[in-house]
Protein backbone atom coordinates (compact mmCIF):
# COMPACT_ATOMS: atom_id res chain seq x y z
CA UNK A 1 0.00 0.00 0.00
CA UNK A 2 2.86 2.46 1.26
CA UNK A 3 4.90 1.98 -1.86
CA UNK A 4 1.74 1.90 -4.62
CA UNK A 5 0.91 5.34 -3.29
CA UNK A 6 4.59 6.42 -3.26
CA UNK A 7 4.68 5.22 -6.67
CA UNK A 8 1.59 6.57 -7.71
CA UNK A 9 2.68 9.88 -6.30
CA UNK A 10 5.68 10.06 -8.72
CA UNK A 11 5.10 8.12 -11.37
CA UNK A 12 4.42 11.14 -13.39
CA UNK A 13 7.46 12.69 -13.02
CA UNK A 14 9.77 9.39 -13.02
CA UNK A 15 8.30 8.61 -16.27
CA UNK A 16 9.60 12.36 -17.27
CA UNK A 17 12.66 12.01 -16.31
CA UNK A 18 12.77 8.56 -18.19
CA UNK A 19 11.82 10.18 -21.86
CA UNK A 20 13.85 13.06 -21.37
CA UNK A 21 16.73 11.03 -20.50
CA UNK A 22 16.51 8.53 -23.33
CA UNK A 23 15.37 11.19 -25.56
CA UNK A 24 18.45 13.09 -25.13
CA UNK A 25 20.60 10.13 -25.19
CA UNK A 26 19.11 9.28 -28.71
CA UNK A 27 19.42 12.65 -29.87
CA UNK A 28 23.51 12.94 -28.93
CA UNK A 29 24.02 9.13 -30.57
CA UNK A 30 22.03 9.31 -33.91
CA UNK A 31 22.59 12.41 -34.51
CA UNK A 32 26.31 12.50 -33.39
CA UNK A 33 27.84 13.17 -37.38
CA UNK A 34 25.48 16.62 -37.43
CA UNK A 35 26.38 17.96 -34.24
CA UNK A 36 29.92 17.01 -33.85
CA UNK A 37 30.82 20.03 -36.37
CA UNK A 38 29.50 22.08 -33.70
CA UNK A 39 30.94 21.20 -30.59
CA UNK A 40 34.26 20.77 -32.02
CA UNK A 41 34.11 24.69 -32.91
CA UNK A 42 33.75 25.21 -29.56
CA UNK A 43 35.30 22.42 -27.93
CA UNK A 44 38.68 22.50 -29.91
CA UNK A 45 40.28 19.28 -27.72
CA UNK A 46 37.44 17.33 -28.50
CA UNK A 47 38.86 14.77 -30.74
CA UNK A 48 37.42 11.04 -30.45
CA UNK A 49 34.26 10.15 -29.77
CA UNK A 50 34.10 8.79 -26.11
CA UNK A 51 34.87 12.99 -25.40
CA UNK A 52 32.28 13.85 -27.54
CA UNK A 53 29.64 11.58 -25.03
CA UNK A 54 31.18 12.51 -21.92
CA UNK A 55 30.50 16.70 -22.85
CA UNK A 56 27.17 16.15 -23.58
CA UNK A 57 25.66 12.85 -21.79
CA UNK A 58 27.90 11.77 -18.72
CA UNK A 59 29.64 15.41 -17.68
CA UNK A 60 26.87 17.60 -19.87
CA UNK A 61 23.57 19.03 -20.47
CA UNK A 62 22.38 15.17 -19.53
CA UNK A 63 23.45 14.32 -16.65
CA UNK A 64 22.52 18.09 -15.80
CA UNK A 65 18.37 16.91 -16.41
CA UNK A 66 19.28 13.42 -14.11
CA UNK A 67 20.07 16.38 -11.45
CA UNK A 68 16.60 18.56 -12.22
CA UNK A 69 14.71 15.26 -12.66
CA UNK A 70 16.13 14.02 -9.01
CA UNK A 71 14.67 17.33 -7.59
CA UNK A 72 11.76 16.76 -9.01
CA UNK A 73 11.36 13.22 -7.87
CA UNK A 74 11.98 14.31 -4.14
CA UNK A 75 8.74 16.38 -4.31
CA UNK A 76 5.40 15.34 -2.63
CA UNK A 77 4.79 13.73 0.60
CA UNK A 78 2.18 14.64 3.74
CA UNK A 79 2.72 18.31 3.10
CA UNK A 80 0.90 17.12 -0.60
CA UNK A 81 -1.54 15.68 1.23
CA UNK A 82 -2.80 18.56 3.17
CA UNK A 83 -3.33 20.43 0.40
CA UNK A 84 -5.24 17.82 -1.65
CA UNK A 85 -7.39 17.42 1.16
CA UNK A 86 -6.39 13.49 1.53
CA UNK A 87 -4.12 13.89 4.81
CA UNK A 88 -6.54 12.14 6.93
CA UNK A 89 -6.95 9.50 5.15
CA UNK A 90 -3.26 8.67 4.64
CA UNK A 91 -2.82 9.42 8.63
CA UNK A 92 -5.60 6.67 9.17
CA UNK A 93 -2.95 4.10 7.94
CA UNK A 94 -1.93 2.00 10.47
CA UNK A 95 1.82 2.90 10.00
CA UNK A 96 4.08 5.18 11.50
CA UNK A 97 4.82 8.31 9.80
CA UNK A 98 8.33 7.49 9.82
CA UNK A 99 7.14 4.55 7.31
CA UNK A 100 5.33 6.71 5.57
CA UNK A 101 8.42 8.67 4.74
CA UNK A 102 10.79 6.22 4.53
CA UNK A 103 8.79 4.29 2.23
CA UNK A 104 8.69 7.09 -0.01
CA UNK A 105 12.51 7.91 0.20
CA UNK A 106 13.66 4.65 -0.76
CA UNK A 107 11.19 4.48 -3.31
CA UNK A 108 12.76 7.71 -4.90
CA UNK A 109 16.28 5.82 -4.17
CA UNK A 110 15.51 2.77 -6.82
CA UNK A 111 13.94 5.36 -8.96
CA UNK A 112 17.12 7.42 -9.46
CA UNK A 113 19.12 3.96 -9.35
CA UNK A 114 16.88 3.15 -12.75
CA UNK A 115 17.24 6.11 -14.18
CA UNK A 116 21.23 6.30 -13.63
CA UNK A 117 21.11 2.62 -14.92
CA UNK A 118 19.09 3.54 -18.17
CA UNK A 119 21.83 6.05 -19.93
CA UNK A 120 24.91 3.90 -20.05
CA UNK A 121 23.01 1.15 -21.86
CA UNK A 122 21.02 3.50 -24.63
CA UNK A 123 23.59 5.09 -25.45
CA UNK A 124 26.28 1.81 -25.62
CA UNK A 125 23.37 -0.37 -27.19
CA UNK A 126 22.75 2.96 -30.23
CA UNK A 127 26.70 3.55 -30.45
CA UNK A 128 27.27 0.17 -31.07
CA UNK A 129 24.14 0.08 -33.56
CA UNK A 130 25.19 3.20 -35.65
CA UNK A 131 29.00 1.55 -35.79
CA UNK A 132 30.67 4.12 -32.77
CA UNK A 133 33.16 2.24 -30.26
CA UNK A 134 31.27 2.42 -27.27
CA UNK A 135 31.82 -0.26 -24.52
CA UNK A 136 28.78 -0.70 -22.23
CA UNK A 137 31.54 -0.32 -19.63
CA UNK A 138 32.40 3.12 -19.96
CA UNK A 139 29.00 4.03 -19.19
CA UNK A 140 28.64 1.19 -16.42
CA UNK A 141 31.34 3.14 -14.19
CA UNK A 142 29.15 6.10 -14.15
CA UNK A 143 25.88 4.39 -12.81
CA UNK A 144 27.42 4.64 -9.08
CA UNK A 145 28.30 8.29 -9.21
CA UNK A 146 25.15 9.26 -11.41
CA UNK A 147 23.37 6.96 -8.32
CA UNK A 148 24.78 8.70 -5.07
CA UNK A 149 24.71 12.05 -6.91
CA UNK A 150 21.37 11.92 -7.28
CA UNK A 151 20.68 10.46 -3.95
CA UNK A 152 22.36 13.70 -2.49
CA UNK A 153 20.26 15.60 -4.88
CA UNK A 154 16.85 14.04 -4.36
CA UNK A 155 17.80 14.51 -0.74
CA UNK A 156 17.52 18.56 -1.23
CA UNK A 157 14.08 18.21 -2.44
CA UNK A 158 12.73 16.30 -0.17
CA UNK A 159 13.82 17.93 2.83
CA UNK A 160 12.09 21.12 1.65
CA UNK A 161 8.96 19.31 0.61
CA UNK A 162 8.54 18.62 4.27
CA UNK A 163 9.66 22.11 5.34
CA UNK A 164 7.18 23.68 2.91
CA UNK A 165 3.54 23.17 2.37
CA UNK A 166 3.62 24.57 -1.46
CA UNK A 167 5.11 22.02 -3.98
CA UNK A 168 6.27 25.28 -6.11
CA UNK A 169 7.62 26.88 -2.94
CA UNK A 170 9.42 23.67 -2.81
CA UNK A 171 11.31 23.42 -5.59
CA UNK A 172 12.30 26.91 -6.07
CA UNK A 173 13.57 26.87 -2.57
CA UNK A 174 15.53 23.65 -3.18
CA UNK A 175 16.10 24.79 -6.47
CA UNK A 176 17.97 27.92 -4.81
CA UNK A 177 19.64 26.01 -2.25
CA UNK A 178 20.94 23.13 -4.25
CA UNK A 179 22.61 26.04 -6.88
CA UNK A 180 24.16 28.22 -3.59
CA UNK A 181 25.60 24.72 -2.91
CA UNK A 182 27.18 24.26 -6.31
CA UNK A 183 28.29 27.96 -6.48
CA UNK A 184 29.69 27.55 -3.13
CA UNK A 185 31.90 25.10 -3.29
CA UNK A 186 33.85 26.59 -6.37
CA UNK A 187 35.10 29.08 -3.81
CA UNK A 188 39.06 28.29 -3.69
CA UNK A 189 38.94 27.50 -0.07
CA UNK A 190 36.88 25.16 -0.45
CA UNK A 191 37.44 23.70 -4.02
CA UNK A 192 40.48 21.84 -2.77
CA UNK A 193 37.82 19.25 -0.99
CA UNK A 194 36.34 18.11 -3.84
CA UNK A 195 32.99 18.83 -3.26
CA UNK A 196 31.03 19.55 -6.25
CA UNK A 197 28.84 17.15 -7.18
CA UNK A 198 28.29 17.71 -10.94
CA UNK A 199 32.15 17.12 -11.08
CA UNK A 200 31.75 14.27 -9.02
CA UNK A 201 28.97 12.79 -11.02
CA UNK A 202 30.84 13.35 -14.29
CA UNK A 203 33.64 11.47 -12.86
CA UNK A 204 35.84 14.71 -13.21
CA UNK A 205 36.45 15.28 -9.27
CA UNK A 206 38.15 13.99 -7.47
CA UNK A 207 40.16 12.78 -10.99
CA UNK A 208 37.60 9.34 -11.73
CA UNK A 209 38.34 9.66 -15.86
CA UNK A 210 41.07 12.01 -17.33
CA UNK A 211 39.87 15.47 -18.34
CA UNK A 212 41.70 15.31 -21.77
CA UNK A 213 40.72 11.93 -22.83
CA UNK A 214 37.90 11.10 -20.55
CA UNK A 215 38.83 7.63 -20.47
CA UNK A 216 38.64 6.06 -16.82
CA UNK A 217 41.92 6.28 -15.09
CA UNK A 218 42.88 3.45 -13.08
CA UNK A 219 42.01 4.47 -9.90
CA UNK A 220 38.07 4.25 -8.18
CA UNK A 221 38.14 6.25 -5.11
CA UNK A 222 35.48 5.23 -2.90
CA UNK A 223 35.68 8.06 -0.11
CA UNK A 224 33.45 10.28 -2.61
CA UNK A 225 30.71 8.18 -3.08
CA UNK A 226 30.93 7.24 0.68
CA UNK A 227 30.98 10.87 1.99
CA UNK A 228 28.50 12.27 -0.28
CA UNK A 229 25.72 9.13 0.02
CA UNK A 230 26.31 9.32 3.70
CA UNK A 231 25.79 13.08 3.11
CA UNK A 232 22.18 12.42 1.17
CA UNK A 233 21.00 9.84 4.15
CA UNK A 234 21.56 12.78 6.74
CA UNK A 235 19.46 14.95 5.00
CA UNK A 236 16.74 12.53 4.43
CA UNK A 237 17.01 11.48 8.28
CA UNK A 238 16.26 15.56 9.05
CA UNK A 239 13.38 15.31 6.80
CA UNK A 240 12.37 12.07 8.31
CA UNK A 241 12.79 13.89 11.65
CA UNK A 242 10.97 16.97 11.14
CA UNK A 243 8.06 15.16 10.07
CA UNK A 244 7.67 13.18 13.06
CA UNK A 245 7.66 16.41 14.76
CA UNK A 246 5.14 18.42 12.74
CA UNK A 247 1.82 19.33 13.40
CA UNK A 248 -0.34 18.02 10.54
Amino acid sequence: MLWYKAWRESSVRFCLGVSVLICMCLTYTLFYKRLYPGFIHDHPAMHTYTQYIHWNIFGGTTRGMLQLSCLLLGLGGLQRDRKQDTLGFTLSLPVSRVRLVVSRATLGFIQIFVLSLLTPFVVSGVSIMMGYDLPLSYGLRFVPLWTIGGILTYSVSFLCSVLFTNEYVSLVSAYMVYMFYLAAVRYPRLSQYHLHIADFMSGLSPGYVNRSTMLWNGTYPITPLVGFGVAGIVIIALGVFATTRQDL
